[in-house]
């Protein structure tokens, strides 16, 4: 006769009622880790890599760490589908860049392209 035994987590044991807890507690720290890397991965990768639009806007800022200030230079685009987008770019860009002109973003490389109707 063959006797058959039912294992299961004994009450008087070093995890006894914190089991599900611990399962718990990784599953959470999992999860915060996969959304710190999202997060991470999406403020590394641009949003946007080839675009072509209106610039509506420019502006600049300082960014002031612990390793000291930095400037950052932006232009806000809007694509002939009438949607906005927000555009990092470098000094000499942001300086050639007027409200009106029309960009065009091919593989990193940015090209300004004047109108008739652009403010100087």
């Amino acid at each position: 006769m063959v006797k058959t035994y039912a294992r299961g987590i004994s009450e008087s044991g070093p995890f006894a009622g914190r089991l599900s807890t611990v399962i718990v507690a990784v599953v959470v720290v999992m999860m915060v880790a996969a959304l710190g890397v999202i997060i991470w991965q999406k403020s590394t990768k641009p949003a946007v890599a080839d675009y072509d639009g209106t610039i509506v806007d420019r502006w600049a800022d300082t960014r002031e760490t612990e390793l000291g200030s930095r400037q950052r230079w932006f232009l806000l685009v809007e694509n002939d589908g009438g949607a906005r987008f927000t555009a990092r770019v470098d000094a000499n860009t942001y300086e050639s860049a007027r409200v009106g002109m029309r960009i065009k973003s091919r593989n990193g490389q940015i090209r300004l392209i004047a109108s008739d109707k652009t403010p100087q």
